[in-house]
């Protein structure tokens, strides 16, 4: 019975935290769910979950029990998509982490992978830097793209690429014409900075702090990447981006990126990481190839 349907049920228990909301997942009955949990406690000879009026928590069995689960659909997932790659069907499923400011970049490379490899499906979230390396460790996500991952024997940079901070101005802002800039230009005009939510926040305050001194301020703090751009192309202020936050403004013309020039700015890098000695999948695989491809077709320096 584990490794089945009870599984499938007490995984996704595990991940909600609450029958209700597990059942809404797996569209069936919260009873329904309830029964194989019982039932394999009963199998097992032990209690999985402590139940109480606002959900449900694994006991120490539980968290045993869940790794196991959790290697075996990822097993058996990687199995299926190896019998289909040698089928030639090239189907199944990637789950992908990636940083906010990163998002541009991977659904171009997605469309252009989508039109090679149709019956491959996705699943994508949105995390902090941190969230990206966690979820990837975890083994929820297969694949990763963040910035500035750690240096760790347990993740695997499978291709990095260096990029540069700058500001994002409306074509008719007094800056536009710019190739380049320093800090200290930069001070007499509004500028849209990022809150603590976003990577790009870190990566800013030390840089300001470095050449600028003082507290790193902004006439508008926003926690959304969509929103700086929305400002900026609006001429209410420069927005502090990378190149990547705007790829497609940038391309059609409503945004213009101005590189900062300062030779002593630390160098940021985009990374695409999976975890160390886990085996992907078929699918996931074709896409760290192709994202890695994506990477060195950019016009940045990679590393």
């Amino acid at each position: 019975m584990l490794l089945g349907r009870a599984a499938i049920y007490f995984d996704e228990v595990a991940r909600r935290g609450a029958l209700r909301r597990a059942a809404d997942v797996l569209h069936i009955a919260p009873s329904a769910v309830d029964r194989q949990i019982i039932q394999l406690e009963e199998d097992l000879g032990t209690q999985l979950f402590e139940r109480s009026p606002t959900g449900m928590r694994m006991t120490a069995a539980g968290e045993i029990l869940i790794d196991g689960v959790r290697r075996w659909r990822r097993d058996l997932q990687r199995i299926r998509s190896e019998i289909d790659n040698i089928v030639g069907l090239r189907r199944g499923k990637v789950a992908i982490a990636i940083v906010e400011g990163a998002t541009e970049f991977v659904s171009a490379a997605i469309a252009e992978f989508q039109r090679q490899y149709p019956a491959i499906e996705f699943r994508m979230q949105v995390y902090g830097a941190q969230g990206v390396i966690d979820q990837v460790l975890s083994g929820d996500m297969d694949v990763g793209v963040t910035f500035n991952p750690p240096d760790t024997p347990s993740l695997r940079l499978e291709r990095t690429m260096i990029y540069r901070l700058g500001l994002a101005v409306a074509p008719d802002h007094p800056l536009a014409d710019r190739t380049e800039i320093s800090f200290s230009e930069c001070v007499s005009y509004p500028m849209i900075i990022p809150d603590e939510s976003l990577s790009l926040r870190r990566v800013l305050e030390r840089a300001w702090s470095r050449h600028v001194g003082g507290t790193l301020r902004g006439f508008a703090e926003v926690s959304s990447i969509g929103l700086m751009k929305s400002l900026s192309m609006r001429n209410v202020g420069a927005g502090w981006l990378t190149a990547f936050d705007a790829m497609t403004e940038i391309e059609a013309g409503t945004l213009i990126f101005i590189p900062l020039q300062d030779d002593k700015i630390e160098l940021s890098t985009l990374s695409i990481v999976s975890a160390s000695g886990r085996n992907l999948s078929v699918p996931a695989l074709l896409m760290l190839q192709h994202l890695g491809q994506a990477m060195e077709n950019h016009d940045v320096p990679i590393v």
